[in-house]
């Protein structure tokens, strides 16, 4: 009961720690592991905490490999939650390459890795590849801390999300498949060719029973045969037992099924499913803290000794330096990021608990076996894990700041209403690299902008429960464009004081129009009304941009836009990636410099002075 106690509360302690010190919670966690299992016996000659239970001590949490089998689920929880993520929406365009990157990147890193693994340090071939089948994944719960210490460009967070989630049961496959080729190897009565049976039956197995399994849990939400106070339990119980059925089928499938019902019901209008992503990131928090403390106070000293050395820390140089940015390049070579993005990329790749979790259970089912070298498993892998996440959670913000990447915190945009010009506006905040949420409590809207990849979520804008509903994690500017002047006044005032909100503004209003007098926070022209905002739209069709080469010469830019009944939307700084939007009053300055963008619903101008600004190519389409 102690024992129990103490890991909650050591791992709770921890990941407030990672909060206050703005790391990510591997980090404390690992550690903390560390520091009451393996240091704490090197120092006394005994553990505060032993995972396995100990029969002749009589001390220890877990019996046999009764560890394993809780590891085992708690990643397939893990990874339930991480698919709920998963909105097809959000990878317009990037598709390609998230496939290529979780084949070719994992390849990559395969062959690079198991070759450094076997010439440096010695390892036989089988161990050295199952090691680098290992560390091919990276995992949402590693990745998700550290975009959210830095802000980093739409297309560039949502590779790496993707990546991290999608790897995760790709890299357990194939360690998976090492793990019986060594099986095999070693034992007469197993062959090769059962191994690969084995390996495609669990991905068909996987994918097939979580679109079924996914498609009848939506089926019992959404026709409300569960109560919403039992909808967070129901669920849970509904993902485990996916989980056993799809094990008991195919060894290890399990994985691959959680991941694919949870990406299934996040493409899916499932009643409720802001409370079953609330309950699942707690209980996700919660696991992750009990199996990174477990797994590394599992280590022994002895396997910790093992790669204190010079050899280790050259194939953990070769895995980061080399591998991973060998496969990114290779695998984004085809797509629309630039350099800078891809070389980002390669920077962030820490692994998670998907590797630490299997990497330890396949290392003592070898080590039992007496398989040479296996008892190099779990330390080599849990040293690239830590010197990956601390690598990752001290320069990746720097990087991503040198490299321009990223964005200023909160820039995000959250509009109400989703009109045809609200709609382009979004369109263009996206290529820009915005996170952008259109709210409207008109259906059809909603559906227009979802049918165009665009966030809608359907709503009152007066609702008590759109808070709820809303995510304000990195919004940092409202924009009111609705038709109803009342409703976008509230709205304002609604939102314009919330924490991290850097700017709240709105449509002018007919009495600003006939009083020729305009509020601070009233946006594009003093003739913008609603109508002419979405008339203008659909007559141009297009937001298009220019390059202002004499900032000096904005003013007069903008005029000539509105005398052309063009609108003027916002300017993108191009040194730090900030936007200012476009006030209606002209009397409010605006700062900008050369280089910058200015974009604006209209077609492209002609005879512009080369020397003053450049026009670019049309930008978004309707």
């Amino acid at each position: 009961m102690y024992e129990i106690g103490s890991l909650i509360i050591i791992g709770v302690l921890a990941q407030w720690i990672a909060w206050r010190l703005r790391v990510p919670a591997i980090l404390p966690l690992i550690l903390a592991g560390i520091l009451i299992g393996p240091a704490w016996e090197w120092y006394s000659g005994h553990r505060l905490l032993s995972p396995r239970f100990d029969s002749e001590a009589g001390t220890g949490l877990f019996p046999g490999n009764l560890l394993y089998s809780f590891v085992s689920l708690s990643i397939g929880l893990i990874l339930f939650e991480g698919g709920l993520t998963l909105k097809l929406k959000e990878i317009r365009g990037m598709a390609d390459s998230i496939l290529r990157l979780t084949t070719y990147g994992a390849f990559t890193t395969t062959i690079v890795a198991g070759l450094a693994a076997h010439f440096i340090m010695g390892l036989s071939w089988q161990i050295a590849f199952l090691f680098s089948t290992l560390i091919v994944v990276t995992g949402p719960t590693v990745i998700a801390p550290i975009m959210r210490q830095i802000n980093v460009k739409r297309q560039v967070a949502t590779v790496l999300k993707w990546e991290s989630i999608i790897i995760d049961p790709v890299g357990a496959f194939l360690a998976v498949l090492f793990y019986n080729f060594i099986v095999a190897y070693y034992d007469p009565e197993a062959t090769v060719y059962n191994s690969l049976i084995k390996f495609f039956q669990s991905g068909l197995v996987g994918i097939g029973l979580g679109f079924v399994l996914g498609h009848l849990l939506f089926i019992l939400i959404s026709r409300f045969y569960v109560p919403r106070f039992l909808l967070n339990i129901v669920t849970l119980g509904f993902v485990v037992g996916a989980f056993l059925i799809s094990d008991t089928i195919a060894h290890e499938s399990g994985l691959l099924t959680t991941v694919v019902m949870g990406a299934y019901l996040a493409n899916r209008e499932v009643p409720f499913l802001h409370d079953i992503l609330d309950f699942k990131e707690s209980l996700t928090l919660l696991l992750i803290s009990l199996l990174f403390i477990l797994l590394s106070a599992n280590m022994t000293v002895d396997q910790i000794a093992l790669v204190l050395n010079q050899e280790s820390l050259y194939v953990f140089l070769i895995v980061v330096f080399l591998a991973r940015p060998l496969g990114v390049f290779w695998s984004l070579s085809t797509s629309d990021l630039t350099w800078r993005d891809k070389a980002f990329i390669s920077w962030v790749g820490p692994r998670g608990i998907v590797a630490a979790g299997v990497a330890s259970l396949f290392g003592i089912e070898l080590a039992e076996q007496n398989v040479a070298y296996a008892e190099y498993i779990t330390p080599l892998v849990f040293l690239i894990v830590l010197g990956t996440v601390l690598l990752n959670a001290t320069l990746a913000g720097f990087l991503a700041h040198k490299l321009k990447v990223s964005l200023p915190k909160g820039s995000g945009v959250l509009i109400f209403g989703a009109s045809e010009g609200s709609r382009q506006l979004a369109h263009s905040l996206i290529d820009s690299g915005r996170e952008v949420i259109l709210v409207s409590s008109n259906r059809a809207e909603c559906d227009i902008a979802e049918e165009n990849n665009l966030t809608a979520v359907h709503a009152q804008l007066n609702s008590d429960e759109l808070d709820s509903r809303l995510d304000f994690t990195d919004i940092g500017y409202v924009l009111a464009l609705t038709g109803n002047d009342e409703d976008n006044f509230y709205l304002l005032n609604n939102y314009r004081n919330r924490k991290g909100i850097r700017g709240a503004y709105r449509l002018v209003t007919r009495k600003e129009i006939q009083l020729q007098r305009y509020s601070k926070e009233a946006l594009f022209g003093h003739y913008v009304s609603y109508l002419l905002f979405n008339r203008a739209a659909r007559n141009f069709g297009a937001v298009n941009a220019i390059e202002l080469v004499d900032p000096d010469d904005l003013p007069e830019l903008i005029e000539r836009l509105r005398e052309e009944r063009a609108i003027p939307l916002y300017l993108r700084c191009t040194e730090y990636g900030d936007i200012t939007f476009v006030p209606a009053n002209d009397d409010r300055p605006l700062s900008v410099s050369a280089g910058d963008t200015l974009y604006y619903i209209g077609e492209p101008l002609g005879d512009l002075n080369e020397n003053s600004a450049r026009q670019l190519t049309r930008e978004v389409e309707a």
